[in-house]
């Protein structure tokens, strides 16, 4: 169902605002969430606006919408409530350099969250490639720059050899690594006994090394445009499994106890990401909290909820907050981009795509070799050229210092906040297309 939002003075006989649904129908009550592609510069602040300290009251935060039984697995990860924020020992974010993780940093502070109690997580998608990238140039940067400029410890996480490696696997999966806010220092999660038995393959060399490695497992296709993650391969193998696979090694190292638990008792962690309801049909089912996936109480004394603070924040709603604390977006969405994910995202538009295209040639003359070299698509249907066809570059030249942080890879903390006015990037309110399923 489709919504327009008016603003009360624009209806003079009523104080309240009313919400126009797509039959042309009045509504006194919002919609459960407004989908991007119906928000506008006009439409009301609804949840952006700042929060009230809560953090040390012992109050209990629930979910707006409640979350959903509609299966055995959905009852199972069913919370009904957060802990008081205060009892959590860590609370983690997500960060992707998008609006919203960003706006779910600011939250976090302003319902009195401790700088210190939190710690920003990163996944690099190209893990140290020494050729490829499927991401932005600019995007390590822009997140550490931010982290460097709020005083949050930043740890990066990744794959190694990332999006590329995973896509031409031929035997086990890469390992998992991360690199230590304060030493720097890279730690490798232990290694699967696949991915010994493939190194000791690889040693001895034998003539049908190939057929023998793809006894464990091979790729050799780009992930599918769906919801369904085995076969939308790029957001499970290279952030959900990287995650989880951390956290569980920082928790065996005892991590947690060092950074504000207790050794020995309970550790409690809060899970923080950003996804919203207006972004796409599947995201508008997800729950706003839940027990996380390494949730371990019994076995490891581990206890992990997730939460999604602007999960129904509207895109408006989210710009308010960037707008509130005057932080730079992302040089991506300035440059005309209407989200930030990695640069070449599968679901990418084909207005995306050539905007790539023209940015980074090169990388886009790569991928279409890929494509060749793969006899496998990007697209579900077509090659890349094809996808394309006539459409126009989404890339708008007005913000000069966005475009050469794209090129380059170059952001400054200096960068980070806006000095003077601050205003919209030429990306906003561009609708979802080229988003999540």
């Amino acid at each position: 169902m489709r919504f327009q939002t008016f603003r009360k003075e624009e209806i003079p006989w009523e104080e309240e605002s009313y919400f126009q649904q797509h039959d042309g129908q009045f509504a006194l009550f919002q919609p459960e969430f407004i989908r991007d592609a119906d928000c506008t510069k006009d439409t009301p602040v609804i949840h952006g606006r700042p929060d009230s300290p809560i953090y040390g009251t012992g109050k209990r935060i629930r979910p707006r919408v409640p979350g959903r039984r509609d299966s055995e697995y959905m009852k199972k990860i069913l919370l009904e409530e957060l802990l008081p924020l205060e009892e959590y020992d860590r609370v983690i974010l997500l960060i992707s350099g998008g609006k919203d993780s960003i706006a779910s940093y600011y939250k976090l502070l302003e319902l009195g969250v401790p700088k210190q109690k939190i710690e920003f997580w990163h996944h690099d998608i190209d893990g140290g490639h020494p050729s490829r990238r499927m991401d932005w140039r600019c995007t390590s940067g822009y997140i550490h720059a931010f982290s460097e400029a709020e005083q949050i410890p930043l740890r990066v996480s990744w794959r190694k050899n990332g999006f590329f490696g995973e896509l031409y696997r031929i035997g086990a999966s890469e390992p998992i690594e991360w690199q230590e806010p304060e030493t720097r220092a890279v730690i490798q999660c232990p290694l699967s006994k696949k991915y010994i038995e493939c190194q000791k393959l690889k040693e001895r060399a034998p003539a049908d090394m190939e057929k023998q490695l793809e006894q464990f497992g091979y790729r050799m296709k780009f992930p599918m445009k769906t919801g369904d993650l085995s076969r939308r391969w790029c957001s499970a193998y290279l952030k959900i499994m990287v995650a989880d696979t951390v956290l569980r090694n920082l928790h065996s190292l005892e991590h947690f106890g060092k950074t504000g638990g207790k050794p020995g008792k309970d550790t409690r962690l809060l899970i923080v990401s950003g996804e919203c309801r207006g972004e796409s049909a599947g995201r508008s089912k997800y729950n706003e909290m839940e027990v996380h996936r390494t949730n371990a109480a019994a076995k490891s004394r581990r206890i992990v909820h997730q939460w999604r603070p602007v999960i129904d924040y509207s895109e408006k709603d989210v710009w308010e907050v960037l707008k509130r604390h005057k932080v730079n977006p992302h040089p991506c969405y300035r440059a005309g981009w209407n989200r930030c994910s990695c640069a070449m995202c599968i679901f990418s538009t084909p207005t995306l795509f050539a905007g790539i295209r023209e940015l980074y040639p090169e990388d886009y003359r790569m991928l279409r070799q890929d494509e060749n070299v793969l006899g496998f698509t990007l697209d579900n249907d077509c090659d890349l050229d094809t996808f394309i066809g006539n459409a126009g570059s989404c890339v708008y030249h007005g913000d000069k210092e966005a475009i050469h942080s794209l090129v380059t890879g170059e952001f400054s903390v200096d960068s980070v906040y806006v000095q003077g006015e601050w205003k919209y990037p030429a990306g906003a309110f561009h609708g979802a297309e080229g988003g999540p399923c």
